[in-house]
């Protein structure tokens, strides 16, 4: 879709919008009877802050130039919500905004997505890298139980993580310039800020890699784990995003064709967790 054809559909969408919302819902008199349902193009304009005449190009798909700053009010008085806000935004070709936070999925909605990928390990973090939830192939195999809850600091704060990368100082660069390249779609996240910010406190490891300012391919690769109860295991990871209003992505990996890693991964998941062993063995 050209840049026109997006500014003409953002104008239809408006209009659409605008013909949704009745004047008592903004606070306006109710006064004689409207030709036409919704508020008046005047109306909008009025409550946005903005002038009729730019209001009315934006509709006729003819503001080339329109602002983040003009659409945030707009979005505003006609209660657009989250989805509606981000469509706007790309059909204006602008960064989307990321100034609302969606609410998360019940982890107990988002269980049977991991869960069905078992026995190859499998789970969903949000946009800081939170652990959402994980199938148990993946708990076993990245130490995920008594770990920090988050797949980054686990990495370098947490031995038993750490223990599941033979090649770890290989893999700490790269795992780093992973998170830079997925961290770039969320320019000014105060709750990202803060977590890096966090962690380059707590490790100096991640704060020399994270400013070396390398970024990588976050979508696909080959890791190498291991486990006390298989030894290394080559793996391909795969990486799938939700929708940007849910901020959420799914991990799967699954075995290297050639590999014994299916045995493996199987052999993994048959064995009862980790602390149900320690307590029989107690």
């Amino acid at each position: 879709m050209s840049q026109s054809q997006q500014l003409k559909e953002l104008g239809k969408f408006l209009i659409a919008r605008r013909a949704e919302i009745t004047p008592a819902e903004v606070g306006l008199p109710v006064a004689g009877v409207r030709r036409t349902p919704g508020l008046r193009r005047e109306e909008v304009a009025l409550l946005a802050g903005v002038g009729v005449s730019w209001y009315t190009w934006i509709e006729q798909g003819r503001a080339e130039n329109v602002s983040a700053e003009v659409l945030g009010s707009i979005s505003r008085v006609l209660n657009l919500d989250y989805t509606q806000r981000q469509y706007v935004w790309r059909l204006a070709d602008l960064r989307p905004d990321q100034n609302v936070a969606p609410a998360t999925p019940d982890a107990g909605v988002l269980q049977p997505y991991v869960d069905n990928w078992s026995p190859s390990p499998a789970y969903i973090t949000d946009r800081v890298w939170d652990i959402t939830v994980a199938n148990r192939s993946a708990r076993e195999l990245l130490a995920m139980d008594g770990g920090t809850g988050n797949i980054l600091r686990d990495f370098f704060l947490h031995p038993k993580t750490r223990d599941a990368y033979p090649s770890w100082e290989q893999e700490a660069p790269t795992l780093v310039a992973r998170f830079r390249s997925h961290a770039a779609q969320y320019p000014g996240d105060p709750l990202l800020a803060s977590g890096i910010e966090r962690l380059c406190a707590e490790s100096p490891e991640f704060a020399d890699h994270w400013f070396a300012l390398d970024v990588r391919e976050d979508a696909c690769g080959v890791d190498i784990l291991q486990h006390p109860l298989t030894g290394p295991i080559s793996l391909k990871r795969t990486t799938l995003d939700f929708t940007a209003r849910l901020g959420l992505r799914l991990t799967v990996f699954f075995p290297v064709p050639g590999t014994s890693g299916r045995q493996l991964i199987e052999k993994l998941a048959a064995e009862p967790p980790t602390e149900s062993r320690h307590q029989s063995a107690a």
